[in-house]
């Protein structure tokens, strides 16, 4: 999460938002299918979750939330980025064991997608004691222990899809271990590296960058060749979602993308890397008769809601985003997958009792 004063965490106000504009958010029915009901047609829940375990507070409250989790019997979960927060000391080896125990722990599948306090920070953005790393060393330090597999974290696993066997023998896609697909009776799901700070494209002088104008040039190319990555993997997802005749398409990232400059920030340098992901996020929406969902992190601010324009000014009915509570906040969102309901995405927030307060 890059430092800007707009973000605050109040999830019942942004709960409220959600009910006012007419999107689902609430508990499944319990409804049970028909005997003999195709697997495609029987609802499943899915929990999603990020920005956490944030300060002392947070690593006191995180074993009741994957407990919680855990208790809930998800068909599977997401963790949509950032291991801690900015402040909380140097990226050491120690916070991604520390990371990979904790999913592991979880009872049934976990897909991690990493976050920018991961790795694009790690090089000192939050002053002193939180340097000393180089992000992409960091970032491929990610990859080897979180996705150098086909299957997921977690007791039980998932067979994941990555972009990294497209460039197998060599290609632009092999370093993309992160970027994964897969899919569950009438949804695909998408998880995608794009990162809060701008996406890791700095600035001179801008959200507390200081580094040389060398170094700012290798983590532009950085984001500029990754980019190129995550959007061609998005389109890939669609294409099987239409290929597979999908309900959904589910997308999850950890970037606020600050839709519509809704952080009114003042500088557009500081949100200017997330054109291009929006503009192919609508471009697909747009082509797909079904719902699509992007899930992501990094504001800590919970919400459901319908950001995205079409090219006449209004929403896109069959978009609609879910971010995911964060920071003091240590608690998950839960998505029902209903195929019996024409929303087909069914979002409740899941406040964990022993956290909450």
């Amino acid at each position: 999460m890059s430092p800007r004063p707009f973000r605050r965490a109040h999830a019942a106000i942004a709960a409220a938002t959600a009910l006012a504009i007419g999107v689902s958010v609430a508990a499944a029915t319990g409804a049970q299918d028909p005997p003999g009901a195709e697997p495609e047609a029987q609802p499943y829940t899915v929990g999603l979750f990020g920005d956490m375990p944030y300060n002392d507070l947070g690593r006191l409250r995180y074993p009741a939330l994957l407990q919680d989790i855990n208790a809930s019997k998800v068909a599977f979960s997401i963790f949509d980025g950032d291991l801690k927060a900015g402040g909380d000391g140097a990226c050491t080896d120690a916070l991604y064991d520390t990371a990979l125990a904790n999913f592991n722990s979880l009872e049934r599948p976990l897909v991690f997608l990493p976050g920018d306090n991961d790795w694009t920070d790690c090089w000192g953005r939050y002053g002193p004691g939180t340097g000393g790393f180089d992000p992409i060393e960091r970032l491929d330090h990610e990859r080897r222990l979180f996705a150098s597999t086909e299957q997921s974290l977690g007791m039980e696993t998932l067979r994941l899809a990555r972009e990294s066997y497209e460039g197998a023998d060599g290609g632009a896609f092999a370093p993309y271990a992160e970027n994964v697909r897969w899919s569950r009776g009438p949804v695909v799901y998408i998880g995608l590296n794009v990162q809060g700070s701008n996406d890791n494209y700095p600035y001179e002088g801008l959200d507390g960058e200081t580094r040389d104008a060398a170094q700012i040039a290798v983590q532009r190319a950085e984001e500029t060749a990754r980019k190129a990555a995550s959007i061609h993997w998005l389109h890939e997802g669609f294409d099987e979602a239409r290929r597979a005749g999908a309900k959904g398409v589910m997308v999850v990232w950890q970037a606020d993308p600050n839709f519509n400059n809704e952080q009114h920030l003042a500088d557009p340098r500081s949100y200017d890397a997330y054109a291009d992901y929006i503009d192919a996020l609508r471009a697909e929406t747009m082509a797909f008769p079904g719902q699509v969902v992007l899930v992501h992190g990094d504001s800590h601010y919970f919400k459901v809601d319908k950001p995205l324009d079409g090219p006449g000014g209004g929403v896109l009915e069959n978009f609609t985003r879910v971010e995911t509570f964060g920071a003091q906040n240590t608690h998950w969102v839960s998505a029902t997958i209903d195929p019996r309901n024409p929303n087909l995405f069914v979002f409740e927030p899941r406040i964990v009792p022993a956290d909450a307060g």
